[in-house]
């Protein structure tokens, strides 16, 4: 029996007594109280909050700040009783990952928090909120135990309003556990922790194989905890579902409502449900009235609320990102019970099962992708982070994110649905995980808690199970000696079937697998590879790694680290995510003289890649490719890994590349090889693709070939932009020509002489 399982057995065994009489007595009489006690008698655990939405009124009390903190395994057991000495222990701000308070350490660790409540709040509900645990937590109120939770991501809850000392001193510990996988040399296959990239990948520090591969713990108290207080009830989930007739005219906002009523009596309430547009002016349509009778316990109640015209929710090429709020209230003799509020989108997203293409309110979208880790530890990414980020993102002509194999915090989607900016959302699984009966039921029930906590989310368009499984990631068959080619297949058949009743509205991806992941000039082949003809629609991985720019290295290595001419210089480089045989034996990126030359050739390679794979991918547009997604966007910690953006948010090369490959209007220019011997011919191929609904006649497109300054030939074309396009415009040989260097410019121009899209080639030409 492993830590959690075993913690949980005898964590339930002592519920009881420590509840009050007066849960127990609820209990008796039959009462269901869904966010305090599970359904079981015997258990104390929570269910997770069902969603994000945000409690305004009538109040929520922060207990963000300084709080007690003390490593597990110096403290005895009742360090849970509220007359525990704590005056010892250091002080520790909430939230945040405890790494980033200077707390290097995996396992268990304490938290203790006084705080004070007013005498005019008793009688009300009282809910106490924690929107981010990593990785499970006890928790205790005043010596009572509250109960135990287990997941990194998922917000959830407790009814409290019976164990508060009004006016008084209160006590509120947790007991948080963010333990090491079991240790020996196969722990990476047989993993029982669900953080995916937070506990197991190649960019975490020490990488993905390395003994060192767990440091930097991810744990602690990371999102914000706070009180939330209502009268009488208290609305827990607002999951808003948007219907749309076929020509997009009509709407529903079909809302489920969970309301719990923690009073032994049934009440009677009116609900109050009004659309607001929240980034976009519109007259207000009058709230839709509902008598409800609320009774004891948990309420599951579902409301429909039309509307005409409604504006709809685009990606930023498409048109404009629209939003509505939902806001409810319930109300009983004119007063206001509780009052809640989430933000959702009107649009339907589909993929195609024909042509594999995606269609976003009908109409078919190429996504432009790349793949997102904000952050080794979440609580260091604020909105004002996120928002550099997607800005980053949104100017490099990017319309999808993949996030990778986690989940990130609540800032990051809101963005990124005000930002007109499509989230492939992976579920947090990376490669291989144990197949107990135990692991996949709790697999399966924090795969439901994902899709419920992100549901009204316009941004998300796809729930992806698992990256890189072992049965299909056959690689791994020469890494591990008891490699089973089944391995996790029945986990995973488990959470798609769950999944697939969840949400009907949404792609439902069953793994991203390697066939999706080419990686030629990295891992295998070469990159010119990426030229060939591909059979895949869903590129989801493609990319290669590039040194930051020096003043970056200098944050990462010493001075006489930055060249890493010793082993031990390359082993502490290793430990930063570079990968030495990828680099030097399968990409033959050389090294070069000096730490400048290093950096310059691993970032020019990097963006030749980028470069050369995002054109020729789009080029397949539909034909059958219809998805790519780059790797990395950002380096999540102090590394070297594929980000074409550092972790200081200093862009490299690759960055430019990307955005000139994304450009949503590109001319591609197709250049069989980069060198040539005088006297052979060029042939050179000119295509033009628009992702663009938008048909612009009367354009033209010039290319100019130069070496240095000199133009040595220039023409032009006339050409008329169809929507939603891409073709091959002209096909020309290039002979004669000297040796030396060439760049070939190409550029795109309407009717009034705005720049469409632009690019560039580069070849040499050698002497006989």
């Amino acid at each position: 029996m492993n830590f959690i399982w075993k913690h949980r057995f005898f964590s339930r065994l002592r519920v009881f007594s420590l509840f009050r009489f007066t849960w127990a007595l609820l209990f008796i009489l039959g009462i269901s109280l869904t966010i305090a006690i599970h359904p079981t008698p015997t258990v104390a655990n929570p269910v997770a909050l069902e969603s994000r939405a945000t409690i305004t009124s009538p109040g929520s009390i922060s207990l963000g700040g300084k709080w007690k903190f003390a490593p597990g395994y110096l403290q005895p057991d009742n360090a849970y009783q509220p007359t525990f000495n704590d005056q010892n222990w250091r002080s520790i701000s909430v939230p945040s990952n405890w790494f980033l308070q200077g707390q290097d350490l995996s396992g268990v660790a304490w938290y203790r928090h006084h705080f004070q409540i007013d005498r005019s709040l008793k009688g009300k509900v009282i809910q106490l909120v924690f929107d981010g645990v990593d990785y499970t937590g006890d928790v205790w109120l005043n010596g009572h135990y509250l109960g135990f939770h287990e997941g990194y991501f998922q917000p959830f809850r407790f009814l409290i309003s019976d164990q508060l000392k009004y006016g008084l001193d209160n006590v509120l510990v947790v007991k948080v556990n963010s333990p090491l996988e079991q240790p020996g040399k196969v722990w990476s296959l047989h993993k029982r922790i669900i953080k995916g990239v937070l506990n197991h990948h190649d960019t975490r520090p020490g990488g993905a194989w390395s003994v060192r591969g767990q440091e930097q713990n991810t744990g602690g108290i990371w999102a914000p905890v706070s009180l939330q207080i209502s009268d009488r009830v208290a609305i827990t989930q607002q999951q808003v579902t948007p219907q749309l007739d076929p020509r997009l005219q009509n709407g529903i906002a079909h809302v489920d409502l969970t309301i719990i009523n923690p009073t032994p009596k049934a009440q009677t309430v009116k609900l109050s449900l009004q659309l607001q547009p929240t980034n976009f002016k519109a007259t207000l349509d009058s709230p839709t009235i509902q008598e409800q009778l609320l009774k004891p316990g948990t309420n599951q109640i579902a409301i429909d609320i039309p509307k005409t015209n409604p504006h709809l929710w685009w990606t930023w090429e498409h048109g404009k990102p629209d939003l509505y709020r939902v806001k409810t209230e319930v109300i009983s003799k004119n007063k206001l019970l509780d009052r809640s509020s989430t933000t959702f989108g009107f649009r339907t997203i589909r993929r195609n099962p024909q042509s594999q293409a995606w269609e976003l309110n009908g109409r078919r979208i190429f996504l432009r992708g790349t793949n997102y880790i904000a952050s080794q530890w979440l609580s260091e990414m604020t909105r004002e982070k996120y928002s550099i980020d997607l800005k980053l993102i949104q100017q490099a002509n990017i319309n999808s994110i993949r996030v990778h194999a986690h989940i990130e915090a609540e800032e990051f989607y809101r963005l990124c649905d005000e930002m007109g900016l499509l989230v492939w959302q992976d579920f947090p699984l990376q490669w291989g995980y144990t197949d107990t009966p135990d692991f996949v039921t709790e697999a399966t029930r924090q795969a439901n808690d994902m899709v419920t906590m992100l549901y009204n989310h316009p941004s998300i368009f796809t729930w992806s199970i698992h990256n890189e499984p072992p049965w299909d990631a056959t690689w791994m068959q020469y890494k591990y000696p008891d490699y089973n080619p089944k391995q996790n297949r029945i986990l995973d058949e488990t959470i798609y079937n769950s999944l697939r009743s969840h949400d009907s509205t949404r792609h439902l991806h069953f793994a991203s697998t390697t066939q999706e992941h080419p990686w030629f000039g990295w891992y295998s082949g070469k990159w010119q590879d990426y030229g060939k003809p591909t059979k895949q629609p869903l590129i989801t991985e493609f990319g290669a790694q590039a040194l930051p720019n020096r003043s970056s290295l200098e944050q990462i290595f010493a001075p006489s680290e930055l060249y890493p001419d010793t082993p031990a210089k390359l082993e502490k480089w290793k430990y930063h995510n570079f990968q030495p045989h990828e680099t030097f034996d399968l990409a033959k990126v050389p090294m070069g003289k000096t730490t400048q030359e290093f950096i310059d050739n691993t970032q020019q390679y990097q963006a030749q890649l980028i470069q050369f794979a995002a054109e020729s991918y789009r080029r397949q547009r539909y034909q059958p490719v219809s998805a790519i997604f780059q790797f990395m966007f950002v380096e999540d910690w102090q590394s070297i890994n594929w980000g074409v953006v550092d972790y200081w948010r200093k862009t490299k090369p690759g960055y430019e590349l990307l955005k000139r490959a994304y450009q949503p209007i590109l001319p591609s220019i197709v250049v069989a090889k980069q060198q040539w011997k005088v006297g052979e011919s060029i042939p050179v191929e000119i295509w033009l693709i628009n992702d663009l609904y938008k048909s612009m006649p009367n354009s033209t497109l010039t290319y100019t070939l130069k070496q240095a300054e000199n133009v040595i030939k220039q023409d032009s074309i006339a050409i008329s932009i169809t929507p939603d396009s891409g073709k091959q415009i002209d096909k020309f040989t290039f002979s004669h020509l000297a040796a030396g260097n060439y760049q070939l410019l190409v550029k795109v121009i309407d009717s009034q002489s705005n720049i469409l899209g632009e690019n560039i080639a580069k070849f040499d030409i050698e002497p006989i």
